[in-house]
Order: C-alpha cells, then sequence, then structure tokens
C-alpha cells in the first residue's frame, strides 16, 4: 500500500456499459492505493446510472455528477478531467479489469520522475495492457505485442502526431498535464492522444513494459483492438476511404494543438501537418518523409504512404 498525502482520483467515463461495469467497478475499489472514484454517465439508456448510484451510496469515495449528455468519450473525460482537483488522475473505461496494484505500480514511477525532473513537468505514465475476450479469457498478454506498437513512440512529436501508443486506461497524469491540456478540444480524436501530445511537447512521456489492466475486447467498443497481421493490413490496404478520413482527422488534431500552443517548438510542425489534407500527391509524400510522419512499422507505412 503506498502512502502519500497527495490526492489520486479515478474518472470513470460511462455510456450503456450494465453488462460488465459491476465487474470494473470491484477492481477499482479493490486497488491497493487509496483513491476516489469520479462518475459521469453520458446519456445512458440501460441501467448504467443505476449501478453508479447504488455505489455512490454505498461508497464514500465514490461521486457521480449528474450532468448533460456530453456526446463522447473524449467529451465525457474531458468533464471528469475539469471537476477533478486530485494532484493525479486515471481514466477508466467502463469493460475493462484493473490488476490490484495498478495506481500503485503507475505512482511509484510517477513519484520517482517527479523527484528529477519536479512536479511542475507535465508527466505521463502508462503501461502495457493484457488483452481479454467478452467472457474474460485471455486474449494476449501484450496489448502492445498484439497491436505491434512500440511505446519509444511517445518520445518524438512527429511520430505522436502521426500515431498515438498511449491507451487511455492504462495511464496516470500528474496535475502540471491536467492543467496544460484542458480544456480537450472536440477537434482531439480521443483525450488520451491531446493528452499524450500535450505531455510530449511539454514534458515527458514515460512507460512501464507490464500490463496494469485487462483490456476488454468487444463488440461494443468504443475504441478497439485488432490483432496487427497480414490479414489487417490487408483490409487496410483496401480502405482508401478509411485512410483519408484518419489523415483529416490527425490534420484537425494538429491543426488546434497549433493554435492553442503556438508558441510551443513544436507549433510550426503540427501546423505543417494540418496542411497535409490540403497538398498534392507528391506534396504530401515529400512533407511526410521530411517531417518523418511516420507510423510504427515497415506495413503501416506502406499503407500510410502508398494510400492517402
Amino acid at each position: 500500500m503506498i502512502k502519500t498525502s497527495k490526492k489520486i482520483d479515478i474518472v470513470l467515463a460511462t455510456y450503456n456499459g450494465e453488462r460488465y461495469l459491476n465487474e470494473q467497478i470491484q477492481s477499482l475499489l479493490a486497488q491497493t492505493a487509496a483513491c476516489g472514484i469520479l462518475c459521469h454517465d453520458d446519456g445512458s439508456s440501460d441501467t448504467t446510472e443505476v449501478i453508479l448510484q447504488k455505489y455512490a451510496l454505498e461508497e464514500k469515495r465514490f461521486k457521480v455528477i449528474s450532468h448533460r449528455s456530453l456526446g463522447g468519450a473524449s467529451q465525457n473525460f474531458s468533464f471528469l478531467l475539469e471537476n477533478s482537483e486530485a494532484d493525479y488522475v486515471l481514466c477508466s473505461d467502463q469493460d475493462d479489469i484493473w490488476l490490484p496494484d495498478k495506481i500503485e505500480r503507475l505512482f511509484k514511477v510517477m513519484h520517482l520522475y517527479e523527484s528529477i525532473y519536479g512536479n511542475n513537468m507535465p508527466l505521463l505514465v502508462h503501461s502495457d495492457l493484457g488483452v481479454i475476450d467478452a467472457c474474460g479469457s485471455l486474449i494476449d498478454k501484450s496489448f502492445w505485442r498484439y497491436q505491434h506498437l512500440n511505446p519509444k513512440w511517445g518520445d518524438q512529436f512527429n511520430l505522436i502526431l502521426t500515431q498515438n501508443i498511449v491507451t487511455g486506461c492504462s495511464m496516470l497524469v500528474n496535475r502540471a498535464l491536467i492543467n496544460k491540456s484542458l480544456p480537450i478540444p472536440r477537434e482531439a480524436i480521443m483525450h488520451d492522444w491531446w493528452l499524450a501530445l500535450v505531455a510530449c511537447a511539454f514534458g515527458k512521456i514515460i512507460w512501464i513494459p507490464e500490463a496494469t489492466i485487462l483490456y476488454r475486447q468487444h463488440n461494443n467498443n468504443a475504441v478497439g483492438a485488432k490483432r496487427f497481421d497480414a490479414r489487417y493490413i490487408a483490409s487496410k490496404l483496401g480502405m482508401f476511404g478509411e485512410m483519408q478520413t484518419s489523415l483529416n482527422l490527425t490534420a484537425a488534431q494538429a491543426a488546434v494543438f497549433a493554435e492553442n500552443f503556438p508558441t510551443s517548438p513544436h507549433a510550426a510542425q503540427a501546423a505543417r501537418y494540418a496542411q497535409l489534407p490540403d497538398m498534392n500527391y507528391w506534396q504530401r509524400r515529400q512533407t511526410i518523409v521530411g517531417e518523418r510522419f511516420f507510423k510504427i512499422g515497415t506495413l503501416r507505412n506502406l499503407a500510410w504512404v502508398g494510400l492517402i
């Protein structure tokens, strides 16, 4: 059990999550680190809000914020982060299972890096994840291996502009990063990607190779994990429209970063990325190569450079 005078919050964003919500909340309550749990439901039509209110009555540290529907996970988490006053915050989905010492392990790493850089530096610590199916059976011990991801990607701004490697439910962020990141703009693809961009630009992203969470895959995932293999690549090679949409979304995210942080040394590079959709075929490829706006692995880059 960690002992700290600092406050830690888990922010739990829900929407129609009744099937797995109890199991997830039990894993949050079983954490070996003391923490508050702050929840907001985004207008569920099932019994999700009833489940939340039940825990709010039974657990002093469990609080539900009633508010209008916000229209998506990213804005739900943004709202929760704005309403937390904690020194450190973790984001929880509604359908995973946290290992009991998740917070303790992430916090120890956070504490080490704050002792080096100070608590005024924006810091994000994240871990690998185990992947489970809808019934809780293990699919893969490593989400990073399953998706062929490289956690070192978070060290370079040009790379994380192009592809995110931080999974929101596996991260711990400090107050300096929260204050720098909020409010999360609607142009942000997801809250975790925006927090990772800000952490990379103004602080540090730190990763630990062990899984601290069981990441559940099922048909209703807002953002899911699919095994990175030849079949996955073949499906992407046939989806020009999907690649173009991805480019447009990441460009819009880059544009709002440049707008929000005009004095950042990374603002110019973000602005160049934002211009990619307006370039012709050869200009776009020249910029991608020149600025190293790459994705992880040869196959992803062949699809990325070849299709857009």
